[in-house]
């Protein structure tokens, strides 16, 4: 005898009847007898019909004791149980009991099998109607033989005390029985199972809790009937028939639906009248099956059909929301009124998916991969109107709607992508003719692929996307709501109102669409385009192009922007405009307009720098004017000159250069007045003492008697013999002027202020002729309100010579300055942007006046001497240019060359006043006079470094044409050839004012 280790092969030849009187075991062929007729039938063949063979043969007291591991399909045996036949050899009754221990055959203990280590063995003997009064607890096993008679049993629970496929309910009924079971079957130890093993069928109708699985080997398992609602609860491995009829499958973990052998019929399973596949998972393998009949429902499923495994929906049944896999070899069919629901149902290569009769993917994701396919075209839709809807479609694979049909796709409102082919029909060529496709739903829609179906494109809602070709369709429609995207090739389209067109990628200047066709917009249409700073995107029509209702145009951020975009181009001409143009993030100073020819339609930017308040200054306009004329030259600007402001143009202005120039003016006017300066080297004494320039001879003194003055009429002073002679001096002078801005002009105002110091030597040539040179140096400072400022260092030299004729006088100076110049501002149109120049200058000027001097009788004689004068002031730039200091150069300017010449004219009169003191003389002079400027402009001529050719004239603020000049000073003279003099000078106008001072002091031998 074998021990239990053992492991035996048993080599029965399926289809024959075979004795064996040995087994191979682990040692090889060994003998061993067995008590009994051990005939194998074919019809249990398979492992549990084995396991079976021996169950029924040993069960039934032949004698048999097998202890044994065996391989395969083949499950562990332990026999031996107390065995209880329903009303066999030896019964006393025949009721419908199972309580009552009468109706067994040989029961021990006259008990029925209600305990552990006893099995239950129902044949053809009792009473076909089992009753349990009670319920039971403990048996091992019920077992139906072969050739067991149609049972029906109810009443309350039995719970089996055996786990494994030696316990729990095994039907070996073989010959069409129905074994129907509405009791509860249940477990005193888990892993209890329930084995359909025969050609019969076995009808759970009650609650069961069972865990250790289901197996269907042959014949049928039918959950539930029409009265009652079955449940099972874990596994189900079916290699036969598993009918759910009337169910609870909450309880359900999986369901297989295999075959058992190679060859043999894969097992399916029919889900019928409302029941629902829950959340189970459900396998179809080898060609097992899975059908939805009636209204049941796939649920929340999840579904996988492999290697020719089949899953049908019939009637009004439902995919719901099951997650399907499709694979290899597999098929799934909808028929008659069936919907996909919205399950999502995955196809792979060498699988497909078919619609008859009236079904319809409801709003399910078709994903569809490789050669795998869908095909629409053997149903005509759920209200048998040829309009079969998927909710989304998606995939490498290909897409069949059939002829005659559309399909409606979108309801899902996903966004997907089949890069595969929507084709007409399969290659079958059924259901021939044209399909359609129509877009619904909010979602977009890409086809990447070449696809092939010939009948119209209706988007109704949502985005088409076509990256590769629809050009086959008859016709391609945007409905109000919908859109038609994509850098792919579509055939003749139609945009009707309240539809979008919108060639080329979303949001990707550059990419286009091809229309293979003509192009005709209705009106309330919208062609939409993507800008940015170098191209758009467009549509490319080979047809005409019927233009109609809105451009909208997108700019995308950039630094530059161009003047013409190309947004449509039809080779076979363009018909009528668009209505109008509406813009989103089109740069600040910047408008759109449209334009055509015979076969584009343009987008042109012009530059817009006025105000919505009024109008720009004159400098604002010229700096605007610069940059849009470089624009229309060239054809394309830096964003940031586009969106400059009115107080951005004044800053790119560079109008702080223009303040050098009056600096200039100042200095060099300051400078030569100096020269000829009055209260200089002695020039209002006597000739005969040095320098009269004045002609001041008979000039009076306050501390002189009145005799004393007359008697300066009637007796001739004496003369002193000439003497040339030289004098020094030295004097410190500055100043400082402000001129108001011109609004309308767009200057701001300037101020400036000045300050040097000079030295020079006049030189008594004769009695009347006094020449005279210095030197100075100093320095200036500039500001242009907020806009920038600058400074220099300042030279100056220059001569003069006078000459007096009696009481007249005539003078002449020429000067010449030169400066180092540095000028800063601050742009912060687009960050933070220090510009700096430096640069060298040169200017010269000159001076004539002339004058005559009288002693009025007033106050003991004062000197007038009425004058008129004119004077030049020529300042020279170079060119020069800005550089970055911080930030960058984009609005650096270069500055021309330029000659700026202020010429004067002055008339006034001049006053003096001497006193004799004890150690000297004190001398008061003042002046008075109107000063005309024949130049006041103070502007300079700028070039954007960035735009070449950009230049425009920037003003500065100008000088008052007409002024009122004073002065006021003070000398005193000792007698020992030392003189100091203090000078007050003003000027005045109704735009500017002006005040200097000097202070000299001179020493003559």
């Amino acid at each position: 005898m074998h021990s239990a280790a053992d492991t035996f092969v048993f080599p029965y030849s399926y289809g024959t009847t075979s004795s064996q009187s040995s087994v191979s075991g682990p040692a090889g062929s060994v003998p061993f007898s067995l008590t009994g007729p051990f005939t194998y039938n074919p019809s249990t063949s398979g492992g549990s019909g084995i396991q079976g063979f021996f169950q029924q043969d040993c069960l039934l007291g032949l004698g048999c004791t097998i202890s044994t591991t065996v391989q395969a399909d083949v499950s562990s045996l332990t026999v031996g149980q107390a065995q209880y036949i329903w009303g066999g050899a030896g019964r006393s009754t025949i009721t419908t009991d199972y309580n009552l221990a009468t109706n067994w055959s040989n029961p021990p203990a006259a008990a029925p099998p209600v305990a552990a280590g006893q099995t239950a063995i129902f044949a053809d003997t009792g009473s076909a109607t089992v009753t349990l009064a009670s319920g039971i607890g403990g048996p091992d096993s019920w077992t139906f033989t072969a050739n067991a008679q149609s049972y029906n049993i109810s009443g309350l629970n039995v719970n089996f005390n055996l786990a494994g496929p030696t316990g729990g309910l095994v039907d070996n009924a073989n010959a069409g029985q129905t074994i129907t079971i509405s009791s509860n079957i249940n477990e005193s130890v888990a892993g209890v199972m329930v084995q359909q093993l025969g050609n019969s069928t076995l009808v759970l109708s009650g609650t069961n809790t069972y865990t250790g699985g289901t197996v269907i080997e042959a014949g049928t398992l039918q959950l539930g009937d029409a009265s009652h609602t079955g449940s099972i609860v874990g596994n189900v491995a079916n290699y036969a028939k598993f009918n759910i009829v009337n169910a609870d499958t909450s309880g359900i973990t999986s369901i297989v639906n295999d075959r058992a052998l190679p060859g043999a019929t894969p097992g399916s399973t029919a889900f019928s009248n409302a029941t629902s596949a829950g959340t189970m998972t459900i396998t179809n393998l080898n060609g097992g099956a899975t059908v939805f009949n009636d209204t049941s429902t796939a649920a929340n499923a999840t579904i996988v059909n492999d290697n020719g495994g089949l899953l049908t929906f019939n009637n009004q049944a439902t995919a719901g929301t099951a997650n399907i896999s499709n694979r290899d070899g597999s098929l799934i069919a909808f028929a008659n009124n069936s919907t996909a629901g919205s399950a999502t149902i995955t196809t792979d290569s060498g699988a497909g998916i078919t619609f008859h009769d009236s079904s319809t993917g409801g709003n399910a994701r078709f994903i569809t991969q490789g050669t795998g396919y869908v095909d629409f075209g053997q149903s005509i839709g759920p209200n048998l109107d040829h309009r079969i809807a998927a909710g989304s479609i998606e995939g490498s694979g290909s897409y069949y709607i059939g002829g005659h049909n559309t399909l409606v796709v979108g309801g899902n409102n996903l966004s997907t992508e089949v890069s595969g082919v929507i084709a007409d029909n399969s290659p079958c060529g059924c259901t021939s003719g044209s399909g359609a496709l129509e877009k619904t739903g909010t979602g977009t829609l890409a086809l990447s692929g070449t696809n092939t179906y010939t009948g119209g494109t209706t988007i109704t809602a949502g985005t088409l996307q076509v990256d590769g070709s629809i050009a086959s369709s008859s016709l391609t429609t945007v409905a109000a709501n919908g859109v038609l995207t994509g850098a792919g090739t579509v055939g003749s389209a139609q945009i009707n109102a309240g539809g979008t067109f919108a060639p080329g990628m979303i949001a990707a200047p550059g990419t286009s669409m091809t229309v293979a066709g003509n192009l005709a917009f209705q009106s309330g249409a919208l062609y939409l385009v993507f800008l940015d700073p170098a191209t758009s995107s467009f549509a490319n029509v080979t047809g005409t192009a019927t233009l109609n209702g809105l451009v909208g145009a997108s700019f995308t951020t950039g630094t530059y922007v161009a003047k013409r975009y190309t947004i449509l181009t039809a080779t076979g001409g363009v018909n009528g405009t668009f209505a109008g143009i509406g813009s989103l993030g089109l740069p600040s100073g910047f408008k759109e307009s449209l334009s055509y020819d015979t076969t584009h339609a343009y987008l042109d930017l012009a530059l817009a720098f006025t105000p919505q308040s009024g109008t720009l200054s004159t400098n604002q306009q010229n700096v605007g004017n610069a940059i849009a004329a470089f624009f229309n030259a060239n054809g394309g600007i830096p964003m940031v000159f586009g969106g400059l402001t009115p107080a951005g143009l004044s800053q790119l202005s560079g109008e702080s250069a223009t303040g050098s120039q009056q600096a200039t003016f100042d200095a060099m006017s300051q400078f030569i007045s100096l020269l000829i300066d009055p209260s200089i080297s002695g020039r209002g004494e006597p000739i005969n003492g040095g320098a009269a320039p004045y002609a001041d001879a008979t000039s009076a003194y306050a501390a002189g008697k009145k005799t004393d003055a007359f008697a300066m009429f009637t007796k001739a002073p004496p003369v002193t013999p000439f003497a040339q002679r030289w004098s020094v001096w030295a004097a410190g002078f500055g100043g400082s002027q402000r001129t108001d801005g011109n609004a309308v002009l767009g200057s701001n105002n300037t101020s400036s202020s000045i300050v040097g110091t000079a030295v020079g030597a006049d030189y008594l040539i004769s009695p009347n002729t006094l020449a005279g040179f210095a030197l100075a140096g100093g320095g200036t400072n500039f500001s242009t309100n907020t806009l920038g400022d600058g400074r220099s260092d300042l030279f100056q030299a220059g001569a003069f010579v006078r000459h007096n004729v009696g009481p007249a006088y005539f003078t002449a100076a020429l000067a010449y300055g030169w400066q180092d110049i540095t000028t800063d501002r601050i742009v912060t149109v687009a960050g933070i942007d220090h510009l700096r120049a430096q640069f060298n200058a040169n200017a010269w000027s000159g001076r004539i006046e002339g004058g005559y001097r009288f002693v009025a009788p007033i106050i003991g004689g004062i000197g007038i001497t009425p004058y008129a004068a004119g004077q030049f002031v020529s300042f020279e730039l170079p060119n020069y240019m800005e550089q970055a200091i911080v930030g960058l150069n984009t609005f650096a300017l270069g500055y021309s060359a330029k000659t700026a010449t202020d010429t004067r004219s002055e008339l006034g009169a001049r006053t003096d006043k001497s006193f004799a003191m004890q150690n000297g003389v004190l001398t008061l002079r003042g002046r008075l006079a109107w000063a005309h400027d024949y130049d006041p402009d103070r502007s300079v001529l700028a070039t954007f470094q960035t735009l070449p050719g950009a230049s425009f004239v920037v003003n500065g603020a100008t000088h008052a044409a007409d002024s009122a000049l004073t002065s006021a000073s003070a000398e005193w003279k000792w007698t020992n050839g030392w003189s100091a003099a203090a000078t007050f000078d003003g000027e005045f106008s109704n735009v500017s004012n002006s005040y200097a001072g000097k202070g000299v002091v001179r020493y003559t031998w």
